[in-house]
């Protein structure tokens, strides 16, 4: 089997092939010259230089001033490199030939074959022929195995082996499910308080904590980069301290496994560590029958703040689901479903959310159900958002106070840490914060002191539920599309976002003291998370709005929409969750809030006196727009150099008439040759006479006529002098 070796990234396209080096049959090692390539580039000079030994000047300078200095003019010039083999074995074909060009990257230059693929690298060696395997010459992905981050597989391997899940799969009818695990199916809290409730029968809290379960792990010790003595001698560690972790399992997840299970390949991928993820399987899937060892954390993910589906799978994700309370940390992939965040200990939020993107906090962000709850507990919810607020600060005094410790360090060090950067350090720092202070404030205790002798952790999240039939559908509209003859196969990343569009489809939302003021609505995760199933957000009321989303119904926005126009629904954003968890819009009405003071007529009349200036001013910049968008660029590298060596582009007009008749003779010679359909490609097979390169010159433009020198302005001068430049530049 071949090996095809392709134009890389990173060239200045277009290239034109100079010379080829080996012939074909010649045997390459890795980093031999294969062939030499040409480009060329524009640059501006005040005078005159010297050729250089690898560049050289293709066109006149210009004439000097009368003060004697040369103007500034634009000088075509041409450069000459090399390019090198990344591989070693038996050249088998040349796909490329003298004159061609290349244009972008990624196209075939010549076939290879190679003494071994390398198809599995494993720690920089290949476990097929023994050999040290550089990282130029492993044309592979990278593919985290489980606690394992030196195995990389061959593009070819990693295809063979997504070929062949797929068909696993498929003959199981099954399809993939990643699983979060952090307020996707468990809620983690670390918080003293909650053992000791749940070994009180007397508090209120006590039954809801009976399945809560707890285990103990070793905290990482962020020590001091030069933790030693005075005389260099390392210090001994400090003792290693243990930390409670206190798990409770998202309501009906034992019947979403049984559900699922059946229909769905599961894997685990958290942003938490792996002895942490290990222990939460122990109490989800104690077994081992469900995930086995099919675990991804962030000990092997490689990014701390970001999730990739090309971790676990890396050429096929078109059977794949994802379920993750987070949207941003997938960049909202196709394949996401995002679901409602479990909040069960009430203020403590993810304590593993310190390695991701920071979220702005906000009444959204509480879920489903908040319009059913007491005045008191409104009240409890807006103390919840304040004391995770306080947390969240003190955690951020405590790294800083960390982080300028740290920054002393490096700056003193001798020498900088071998395994960590700077980033890694601060991560494990927020993260050993977060711990601390949830330790030491004990949020739970001071939130029910608001409550006195009520519960305040109640367990009536339904999310499970509702995910189960939405899952069931999915996979059952895949098999379906997949058992439709003379169809396309189906994928479930363009099926899942058709199933979501629905559910939003023609409407458009207005958000009203939900959102943080200032921010750029458009990045609220609610606003990207509505958009993919199908809304459109503004920020505001303008002729297509068709829901008001809020909590308040004496709002300006409320007041507003109700005078502006009564068709729209003014709503709770109970009713936003309910569509996104049953994917389908549910009914308005019992979600309906009651305006009982629109505005004044006055106010609604200015209201529409200043839409309307903001409708024109918008049409009025998007006419400008699109003016300036049509207007033609008459840049004369503005598509490339493509045009230097291509004679059915436009060519550059010339003043001299013996240049036009021998174009055209050589036009004529150009046609003949092109009739003859002569194959570039050699191969081994294949016996060619050398045949000698042919110069091409340019001819003029047929779409306008040719001017000489002494014809027209100034500017008529300077194109002319350009053209002779590039002239001079082709017959050399």
């Amino acid at each position: 089997m071949t090996t095809q070796i392709r134009s890389p990234q990173g060239l200045p396209y277009p290239i034109q092939i100079d010379k080829l080096i080996p012939s074909v049959g010649s045997y390459l090692h890795e980093g031999d010259r294969l062939l030499v390539y040409k480009f060329w580039y524009l640059v501006e000079r005040a005078s005159d230089t010297g050729d250089d030994d690898n560049e050289h000047d293709v066109s006149p300078g210009g004439s000097a001033g009368s003060n004697g200095v040369s103007p500034p003019t634009k000088q075509l010039r041409e450069s000459i490199e090399f390019f090198e083999s990344p591989y070693e074995g038996d050249l088998i074909s040349w796909n490329v030939d003298v004159g061609d060009e290349v244009a972008t990257a990624n196209q075939v230059i010549c076939e290879i074959k190679r003494p071994c693929n390398h198809d599995i690298v494993y720690g920089g060696l290949c476990t097929q022929c023994g050999k040290e395997v550089s990282a130029d010459a492993f044309d592979g992905v990278p593919l985290d195995v489980v606690g394992d981050v030196d195995l990389q597989i061959s593009e070819t391997e990693a295809i063979r082996t997504g070929k062949a899940l797929k068909e696993h799969l498929r003959r199981d009818k099954k399809l993939i499910l990643v699983v979060d695990l952090d307020q996707t199916i468990i809620h983690c809290g670390v918080d003293p308080t909650i053992a000791e409730w749940k070994n009180d029968p007397n508090n209120p809290n006590f039954e809801t904590l009976r399945d809560v379960k707890s285990f103990t792990l070793d905290e990482e010790l962020v020590l001091p980069l030069m933790y030693m003595n005075d005389d260099g001698s390392m210090l001994r560690p400090p003792p290693v301290r243990k930390c409670w972790y206190y798990v409770k399992v998202r309501p009906g997840l034992k019947e979403f496994f049984a559900k699922v299970a059946p229909l769905f390949e599961m894997h685990i991928y958290t942003m938490a560590t792996r002895a942490y993820a290990l222990q939460i399987a122990k109490i989800v899937d104690p077994t081992g029958e469900l995930f086995g060892d099919r675990i991804l954390s962030r000990d092997e993910n490689g990014s701390l703040t970001t999730k990739s589906l090309a971790k676990l799978f890396p050429t096929d994700q078109s059977m794949v689901v994802v379920i993750d309370d987070r949207g941003d940390v997938w960049n909202w992939c196709p394949n996401l479903i995002k679901v409602v965040p479990y909040n069960f200990f009430v203020g403590v939020g993810d304590i593993n959310s310190n390695f991701l993107p920071k979220q702005s906090t906000g009444m959204l962000q509480l879920g489903r159900k908040t319009r059913q709850k007491s005045q008191e507990s409104q009240e409890l919810l807006t103390d919840i958002m304040d004391n995770e607020k306080k947390l969240q600060e003190k955690i951020d005094k405590e790294v800083k106070r960390q982080e300028e410790k740290l920054n002393h360090q490096l700056a003193t060090a001798e020498e900088p840490p071998a395994n960590e950067s700077k980033e890694e350090l601060t991560k494990k720092l927020e993260y050993s914060a977060s711990l601390e202070v949830q330790q030491q404030n004990r949020p739970l205790a001071k939130l029910q002191k608001h409550l006195h002798d009520q519960k305040l952790l109640v367990d009536d999240d339904d999310e499970l539920y509702y995910l189960m039939g939405t899952l069931s559908n999915i996979h059952k509209t895949y098999y379906d599309m997949l058992s439709q003859q003379n169809e396309p196969e189906p994928n479930l990343m363009e099926i899942i976002p058709s199933l979501k569009q629905k559910v939003f489809q023609n409407c458009y939302f207005v958000f009203s003291g939900l959102i943080p003021l200032g921010t750029d609505i458009q990045r609220s995760d609610i606003v990207i998370w509505t958009s993919t199933f199908g809304a459109t957000s503004t920020p505001d009321i303008d002729y297509l709005t068709t829901h008001l989303i809020t909590k308040n119904p004496s709002t300006y926005k409320a007041r507003l929409a109700k005078k502006f126009n009564p068709q729209i629904k003014i709503v709770h954003p109970d009713w936003i969750f309910e569509c996104l968890v049953n994917w389908k819009k549910v009914d308005e009405k019992p979600y309906t809030l009651i305006v009982d003071s629109p505005i004044s007529d006055e106010e609604l009349q200015n209201f529409q006196t200043q839409l309307q200036k903001r409708q024109e001013y918008l049409e009025e910049t998007q006419e400008q727009q699109h003016m300036l968008t049509s207007q033609e660029n008459l840049n004369l590298f503005a598509a490339g150099t493509s045009w230097l060596n291509n004679d059915d582009d436009e060519d550059i007009p010339d003043t001299a008439s013996d240049d036009d008749e021998d174009d055209d003779h050589d036009d004529e010679s150009d046609d003949e040759n092109n009739s003859e359909g002569i194959d570039r490609k050699r191969s081994i097979e294949d016996n060619h006479d050398d045949t000698s390169q042919k110069k091409t010159k340019a001819e003029p433009s047929q779409d306008r006529p040719v001017q000489h020198k002494g014809e027209g302005d100034d500017n008529e001068d300077s194109d002319s002098q350009l053209e002779e430049e590039l002239m001079d530049m082709l017959d050399d």
